[in-house]
């Protein structure tokens, strides 16, 4: 027979294998609020306005590039992934069917980089963005390297990661461990940039939440 103590005991000791359940059976309806959270407090960073020039590195199907372009007035995107598989015209016509139909398929420049470059313009571009690709990245070095040569003087790189409270098994897309704040934090400081300005989201998962940085250029 437990006792008052035991169970209490029980209960802390079971606490996060019952909020991790908790979470598995989270509404749908709550989870679709989280991600349209999550799509608004980027946007009210990243904030493209007419006349931005913008790259999406690792954009992959376009999925989150189409959903963000909703919000936006018209501009040029170059949306970059090693992958073609994945990033091609077709991919991107069925985003743009099911996210924002209002759009052009000739507002997507497709471009294709390696794992150190991504092979678009130099100084070209008022907006770079960098939607939970950082912790896939196997060249953070010479990758970070040309996303600063890519930028024009003045322009932004918006960094939205998913960021962990403690180690955890590797993102099963990639094969990389996620990272911490503080890892990312120190991967940005040391390839050139610097955080102006940085908004935390939401996650389902108790173990991890979101944050969008806004990077600009060290100035040496």
């Amino acid at each position: 027979m437990f006792n008052r103590k035991d169970t209490l005991l029980l209960l802390l000791l079971l606490g996060p294998l019952l909020s991790t359940a908790q979470l598995a059976k989270r509404p749908l309806r709550d989870v679709q609020v989280m991600k349209q959270a999550r799509l608004d407090t980027m946007a009210s960073v990243i904030n493209i306005v007419k006349g931005d020039v913008v790259a999406d590195i690792g954009s992959g199907n376009g999925y989150n590039l189409l959903r963000l372009s909703r919000y936006f007035p018209p501009v040029k995107y170059y949306a970059e992934d090693i992958d073609s598989v994945r990033c091609n015209k077709k991919a991107f016509a069925q985003m743009i069917k099911n996210f924002n139909p209002g759009i052009p398929l000739d507002s997507f420049v497709l471009s294709y980089g390696t794992t150190r470059a991504t092979g678009l313009p130099k100084a070209h571009f008022t907006k770079v963005l960098m939607i939970a690709v950082v912790h896939e990245f196997d060249e953070k070095e010479p990758m970070f390297a040309d996303i600063r040569s890519i930028l024009k003087p003045g322009g932004f790189v918006f960094i939205e990661e998913p960021l962990v409270l403690k180690p955890v098994p590797k993102d099963k897309g990639c094969n990389n461990p996620y990272l911490t704040e503080v890892a990312l934090k120190k991967i940005i400081a040391d390839n050139g940039l610097q955080v102006i300005e940085e908004k935390y989201i939401n996650d389902a998962d108790s173990n991890k939440y979101r944050k969008i940085f806004k990077c600009s250029v060290k100035v040496l």
